[in-house]
């Protein structure tokens, strides 16, 4: 039999025959569930209904945010003595005339109440029926529930709480405004208290739904019709109008009920305060689905004919073009994909097998070019990558030697007494510390180069731990004592006392961690901790050294990233506090040689904790080379200089200034001050430091490399509301009205005078932190 009457009995067989009985079976199926979508579908017509009271009072939730920063007078003040009484009445006075300015189309709102700090009413507001403004009335407000004023008390700032729906007939008897309301509530906090001092609530008025959709039943959950204040309302209970009503109410959610005459779909749409649903009840009209079940019958048959006939047509032609094609296809394809070796596809056969055939050849042999080639670049990238590590660790000294000697005389500058000025002096010791920055960071380049090189020896000695970790304390503990944190050394019992392993390398480890802790640590403890581990046959880690912050800490998916060199957590903490990005990769890099690992524990404003594991004693040297070179690292000299400086206070402020110089002379001025200073080279850096921190105010130097500062002030003030200072040189009219036109609060002129640049920062830092030491 031929391939392509094979297909065409396939086809019907297996094809026609599975559809007609599913149709067959399946038809009455759907046509049942096409009632249940037709349920469904008045349902959510209902829900979409009421949807729009849903965004009407997300918008309600900010009006009364906003009243909760803006109390009434007497929530802020509290009680005062006569005098102070009559401000009150005064300040209340201008507040109800606010309200109505604001609140004046908001017709829905209908009362506001301010509670004080025991949930009792202090101070009320109704809208006037007739002219709709508001106005202080004698007759206290209804009482909320106790359980909504307890939970806005406990609610953290800007957090509204939205009550059950209150039913009162009897009010809507005299106004149909308090017919049907809902109560929103937040609590008050001021700027000084951390605990609410009051509470703010809106009754809204939720009536108008039942008197707008005048369509339909509501029903509380007893079966009493819902007293609603207008004409033709129902009335009595809807058990009796309805049997079996009260089952399906039994149930709790949304059913149809069907009566010989009526269909009308239920759903419990509201809880009101007495924990009780309200019910909503809608019409439904059967005679279109009625309808709709005839026509989809009509076209299920239809449909079916016309499958049949395509079907026929179909086969047909695939079972033609089916006999064109073989099993070497399949195997010819799978056979290039998986080998690199060329294949050839010398089909017989009609012109289109012929020429498949040939591109798979050609495909195949290009597959087989382009992976030979691409193992060959790897092989290149790899050797370029060992030249350059070479190449870095070999130049060691010709690098060292220009920078120690500028070190060295940077430092007999900044030491000398004579022939030099203050400020020379100081110029001297910021030429010493970024020389010893520099070369800080050359040392760490180069300790990276030299372990890719595999030029790092180990130097294995029997290391007395206790001591080293003790020396280690003691080497930076007035580095913690600057800042005021608590440096602890824990050694558990068990843990071991001695190791063969490198001391000097092992000591670098755990200085990059210290150094790491009292650079992002603000407050807290510091813990050094030596304890045991247990070998496993995965490793034979024997002990563990760890130190433990409690500073800024670092999110999950960073924890791989600042394992990699020159990377840190973010751009924001680059600026904030510094750094190279180098020391974890080669604090890492030197556990692994020494038979170790490093293992970090950290959650952002959790602290974090670097766990160094390592064997009791690490194998033969992995590198047979001459000793390390030694290195002297010039330490920046601490002088303390006794000026009669300002205090500003510890606000962070934002330096716009691409001139190193000029960053060198502005920042311990305003360190000085107590100021936090975050430098940015350019309008670009700026407005995304300003996104990830906020800042007191900018300070920018209008003369930039790559755009106009009058420029950069527009962008920023744009970007953000917030002062901004411009320091230009001190002979330009021209440009200190352009910089004023362009937004600048006030001007500084270079060369900067430090008590013209406290006197032009303090009036735009917020005035209770300024003060004077």
């Amino acid at each position: 039999m031929k391939l392509r009457t094979q297909i065409l009995l396939f086809f019907f067989a297996f094809a026609l025959t599975p559809l007609m009985i599913a149709v067959v079976i399946n038809l009455p199926l759907v046509l049942e569930r096409m009632d249940l979508f037709y349920q469904k579908a008045h349902l959510q017509n209902l829900r979409a209904d009421f949807r729009d009271l849903d965004e009407h009072l997300a918008s309600r939730h900010e009006m009364v945010r906003l009243l909760a920063k803006l109390p009434e007078p007497g929530a802020v003040l509290g009680d005062k003595n006569a005098t102070e009484s009559k401000n009150i009445d005064l300040a209340r006075t201008r507040y109800i005339q606010w309200i109505n300015q604001i609140l004046h189309e908001q017709l829905d709102i209908v009362q506001i109440v301010f509670l004080d700090s025991q949930g009792e009413e202090q101070f009320w507001l109704d809208r006037d029926r007739e002219d709709q403004s508001w106005q202080p009335t004698v007759t206290r407000p209804g009482k909320a529930p106790e359980a909504l004023v307890s939970a806005a008390f406990k609610a953290e700032p800007g957090r509204v709480l939205v009550s059950a729906l209150s039913l009162n007939p009897q009010a809507g008897a005299l106004d149909p405004r308090h017919f049907m309301t809902l109560r929103l509530i937040t609590p008050i906090f001021t700027r000084e208290s951390t605990t609410p001092i009051g509470a703010v609530m809106l009754n809204i008025d939720v009536g108008g739904i039942a008197r707008f959709y005048r369509n339909t039943l509501w029903v509380n959950n007893d079966g009493r019709f819902l007293q609603i204040p207008i004409p033709d309302a129902p009335s009595g209970n809807a058990f009796a109008r309805y049997p079996g009503l009260d089952r399906l109410f039994a149930e709790e959610k949304p059913a149809l009920w069907k009566g010989p005459h009526e269909q009308i779909m239920w759903v419990p749409m509201f809880r009101t305060e007495k924990a009780d649903a309200l019910w909503v009840g809608r019409l439904v009209d059967p005679s279109p689905i009625a309808e709709f079940r005839n026509a989809l019958t009509l076209r299920v048959l239809s449909i079916v004919f016309l499958l049949m006939l395509a079907t026929w047509v179909a086969s047909r032609w695939l079972a033609k073009r089916a006999e064109r094609l073989s099993r070497e296809l399949i195997d010819g394809i799978q056979q290039i994909l998986e080998n690199e070796t060329p294949v050839t596809f010398d089909w017989k056969g009609p012109q289109e097998l012929k020429r498949l055939g040939m591109n798979l050849s050609r495909l195949a042999e290009e597959h087989g070019r382009t992976s030979r080639n691409l193992r060959a670049h790897a092989r290149e990238l790899e050797a370029s990558n060992r030249y350059k590590s070479q190449f870095l660790a070999n130049i060691s000294h010709e690098l060292k030697t220009p920078l120690n000697s500028i070190l060295l005389l940077s430092k007999l500058l900044a030491n000398s007494k004579q022939g030099l000025t203050k400020d020379q002096l100081k110029q001297a010791r910021v030429i010493h510390e970024a020389g010893s920055d520099l070369q800080a960071l050359i040392d760490n380049i180069l300790d990276l180069s030299r372990i890719e090189a595999q030029r790092i020896p180990l130097h294995r000695e029997t290391v007395e731990l206790t001591p080293l970790l003790e020396g280690l304390v003691e080497l930076v503990q007035p580095q913690f004592d600057a800042k005021g944190l608590t440096l602890n050394l824990v050694m558990e019992e068990d843990a071991p006392q001695k190791i063969l392993s490198d001391p000097d390398k092992l000591r670098q480890i755990i200085k990059n961690f210290l150094s790491n802790a009292v650079k992002f640590t603000e407050a807290g403890v510091v813990e050094i901790r030596l304890a045991s581990t247990t070998p496993t046959a995965s490793n034979a880690y024997a002990l563990a050294i760890s130190v433990s912050d409690s500073g800024i800490g670092i999110a999950e998916e960073k924890h791989q990233e600042i394992f990699e060199a020159f990377k840190q957590a973010d751009g924001a903490t680059n600026r904030r506090y510094g750094g190279t990005g180098l020391g974890l990769t080669i604090s890492r890099q030197l556990a692994r040689l020494l038979g170790g690992d490093i293992v970090l524990s950290s959650r952002p404003g959790q602290g974090s904790r670097f766990s160094l594991l390592l064997p009791a004693e690490i194998g033969a040297d992995p590198a047979e080379s001459d000793p390390p070179e030694q290195t002297t690292t010039a330490q920046p000299e601490q002088v303390t200089e006794a000026l009669a400086t300002p205090y500003l206070g510890s606000h962070s402020l934002l330096v716009v200034d691409a001139n190193l110089h000029n960053l060198l002379q502005l920042t311990p001025l305003l360190e000085q001050a107590g100021l936090k200073v975050t430098a940015a080279a350019d309008v670009a850096e700026a407005i995304e430091a300003m996104a990830d921190e906020s800042f007191a105010l900018v300070l920018i130097d209008v003369i930039l490399p790559t755009d106009s500062g009058c420029d950069t002030i527009k962008s920023i003030k744009q970007a953000q509301s917030i002062p901004v200072i411009a320091m230009i040189p001190a002979t330009n009219p021209e440009m200190e009205t352009a910089c004023l036109a362009a937004g600048a609060d006030t001007l500084i002129h270079r060369p900067i005078d430090p008590g013209d640049l406290y006197n032009g920062l303090a009036p735009y830092l917020p005035a209770q932190a300024v003060d004077t030491e």
